[in-house]
């Protein structure tokens, strides 16, 4: 080999290796940003085409019903600044997107709770992407030791372990307090009342698929309160658990869900009210079956939402629900996801509160 040769051979070695050191250099890059979400390239497009919504303003708790078709996914922005989503919609693409994109628009970096309500596939089906994209502090997990109840419970169930996050059972009295006395806040899980569920779809590790009902009735139910407004999310709970927890309530005049809690500057006693309450959430996306004439009568509620998809062979939500409400609540506001999409309810540090459809506030 010539001198000429040499020189040219040495040219594209040369020439090789700066390419080769660009390649890796990229790849690197692209590690960097996939280790940062923790995601896989798949995901990365969720993040496209976020919703644009103002920021939280101090002293607001905002909670974001958001509109991920037949499922269900709620994103509560405590006064505090601390984050919590409540399931996170089916496996579907769309609702998948929906879910990440928007707490992505919320500036989410960590949820401190992430709370799956029941296995269901529409409420569980985003939640594995959700602790890949985001990641919690703690996760609140159903009492059911079937982990492959269905995939997308499974795949969450894998996802949470592998999250490095607490894991904790929901049950009655779980709650998460303010940082803040002078904008101080509660949630609280009202039901199940206890994590011994007896069904074997729950207790058993490899028992068959659980029939629909059985899960919806260990759906957790979540109280919150801040400012003097209070509301109540239901999850798939139906009317028979409703009609339960409502007798319960009454008989001992509340005293069921009172409970002593520490706080940043000390014990601080949990009173969940019921009658009366501001804001409801539709149990089963409005189904027929789920908030029954006594909850809707003891709750009053001046607004209810309702999560459905639009068209959906459900025929969700059912008139007799909103019908019952309405009944209680002549007054009451409805707001459906299938008809104006996802809804923000915000409440501010005096009480006051507005609810209004994410598209309108672009």
């Amino acid at each position: 080999m010539n001198s000429s040769e040499k020189k040219k051979r040495g040219r594209w070695i040369r020439l090789a290796s700066i390419l080769l050191a660009v390649l890796l250099s990229l790849a690197i890059v692209a590690g960097i940003l996939v280790d940062r979400f923790v995601v896989r390239l798949d995901h990365l497009a969720m993040f496209l085409a976020a919703p644009d919504i103002p920021e939280r303003r101090a002293g607001e708790l905002r909670v974001h019903f958001v509109d991920v078709g037949q499922g269900d996914c709620t994103i509560i922005e405590f006064p505090d600044g601390k984050t919590m989503i409540v399931d996170a919609g089916d496996t579907g693409m769309s609702s998948r997107r929906a879910v990440i994109s928007y707490a992505h628009a919320l500036d989410i970096d960590t949820f401190d709770i992430l709370l799956l309500t029941h296995p269901d596939s529409d409420h569980a089906g985003g939640m594995a992407d959700v602790l890949a994209c985001y990641g919690a502090e703690q996760i609140w997990m159903p009492y059911c030791l079937n982990t492959h109840v269905n995939e997308p419970y499974a795949a969450f169930v894998e996802a949470a372990a592998e999250s490095g996050a607490s894991m904790l059972i929901s049950q009655m009295y779980r709650s998460v307090l303010s940082d803040d006395a002078d904008h101080f806040y509660y949630g609280m899980i009202l039901a199940p009342l206890s994590p011994e569920i007896e069904d074997s779809a729950y207790t058993e590790p490899n028992a068959a698929p659980a029939g629909e009902e059985e899960f919806n009735d260990a759906s957790a139910v979540l109280y919150i309160e801040y400012a003097g407004r209070r509301l109540l999310l239901t999850g798939d709970a139906s009317s028979k658990v409703e009609d339960k927890l409502v007798e319960d309530y009454l008989v001992t005049e509340g005293e069921i869900f009172a409970v002593e809690a520490e706080a940043e500057w000390g014990r601080q006693l949990l009173e969940p009210r019921l009658e009366g309450l501001d804001f409801l959430k539709a149990g089963h996306h409005g189904s027929s079956g789920s908030t029954g004439r006594d909850l809707a009568e003891l709750c009053c509620p001046k607004a209810f939402f309702v999560s459905a998809g639009a068209d959906n062979p459900y025929a969700h939500p059912s008139m007799a629900s909103a019908e019952r409400v309405l009944a209680a609540s002549p007054s009451a506001q409805i707001w459906r996801t299938d008809e104006v999409g996802s809804i923000l309810l915000t409440v501010r540090a005096d009480g006051s509160w507005t609810a209004a459809a994410v598209n309108d506030l672009a």
